[in-house]
């Protein structure tokens, strides 16, 4: 048979205690995989708990997230997810955070820009260790192997015995229906190639400190998908808006030590920077190059009132100086025509 190198569990096991690990270990088992969250609307509550007793049984922890995601915007946001899941469940830097890729299948490109969003979002959000599972009949339309050794694969043989699949990788998950004495229902169990897994489980991983607006920028855009609520508190939610979606914002709103944004209908949405960025370009933004999104014109004034000629997507301005026009900004070029300062139109370049 396979080694029983790794048991993932999740809520449909339900807490694993001391005693349950102890017994796991006597089959092998050296470290445990648990479900953290799922989309943007899961956390899986028996993480923290049965984390925490793998420690005390002395197996190496690690976490994974169920994805929904089918877009880059979306990527990143259950990316903060699955980092804030972790962190509140006690993992640390040297624990592994995987993504469960195995809902949609958007073929090759869609799913290497989506993935890679993933992992990029959880590495800024403090944790450098990532890793992503699939099934493997999807292992030429995911991104498992960037650099050198990756990837965890489901493949369940009628008869496992013998078999020793897919070497490649970081593991291969043999069965879901493992059982073990005095432990409830089936469990998931993986034979690893790699030690990528077997780090050790330390503090919590610090993830980067929020960073909140504390002035007006009057216009921004979600960088992901954006709630809006009744109330400052965000106990009352209203509607969802998804990532792209450009605000109007009334005022800057102070709630404990962050901030809020409210809208000219009274409605707030975040401040956080990682979730919404300012539409124009600032003045001191210190903005050297920007390229057209999907084409622009130029202008002979900063009220963009007198057109001069249309450049196409794509096109790279150097910019000499932004300007200020009333709320917005334009960008002044090195022949003195203007473009819009507006990101969405002319994204950033350097």
């Amino acid at each position: 048979m396979p080694h029983y190198d790794v048991v993932d569990t999740s809520n449909n096991n339900g807490t694993m205690t001391v005693a349950n690990w102890r017994s796991m270990k006597k089959y092998g088992v050296k470290a445990m995989i648990a479900k953290l969250s799922e989309g943007t609307y899961f956390t899986d509550q028996t993480a923290k708990p049965s984390i925490r007793n793998a420690v005390s049984a002395g197996l190496h922890v690690n976490g994974y997230h169920f994805s929904r995601f089918t877009t880059v915007a979306g990527a990143k946001a259950e990316a903060q997810m699955a980092a804030r899941s972790a962190l509140k469940a006690g993992l640390g830097k040297n624990s592994v955070i995987v993504l469960d890729f195995e809902a949609t299948n958007s073929g090759w490109n869609q799913n290497s820009k989506i993935v890679k969003a993933w992992i990029n979002e959880v590495h800024r959000m403090g944790y450098p260790k990532t890793d992503v599972y699939t099934m493997g009949s999807w292992i030429n339309s995911v991104p498992l192997n960037n650099s050198g050794r990756g990837g965890w694969v489901a493949n369940y043989p009628y008869n496992p015995s013998g078999f020793k699949l897919y070497t490649g990788y970081n593991g291969w998950q043999w069965t879901s229906s493992m059982h073990f004495p005095g432990c409830y229902g089936g469990f998931d169990v993986s034979q690893m190639y790699s030690n990528y897994y077997y780090g050790t489980a330390t503090k919590a991983a610090k993830p980067k400190k929020a960073s909140y607006y504390r002035y007006n920028p009057k216009m921004i855009y979600a960088r992901t998908p954006i709630n809006r609520y009744k109330d400052v508190a965000f106990k009352h939610k209203v509607d969802n808006f998804p990532a792209g979606t450009v605000f109007a914002i009334a005022k800057v709103v102070t709630y404990g030590k962050i901030t809020r944004f409210q809208l000219a209908n009274g409605y707030y949405i975040t401040s956080n920077r990682a979730n919404v960025n300012r539409l124009y370009y600032s003045v001191d933004g210190g903005v050297k190059r920007v390229k057209s999104v999907g084409g622009t014109h130029r202008y002979k004034d900063k009220a963009l009132k007198h057109v001069v000629d249309w450049q196409p997507a794509g096109t790279e301005f150097d910019v000499a100086k932004i300007v200020k026009h009333g709320d917005t900004t334009r960008i002044q070029l090195a022949n003195g025509y203007f473009i819009s300062g507006n990101k969405k139109i002319n994204s950033f370049i350097k």
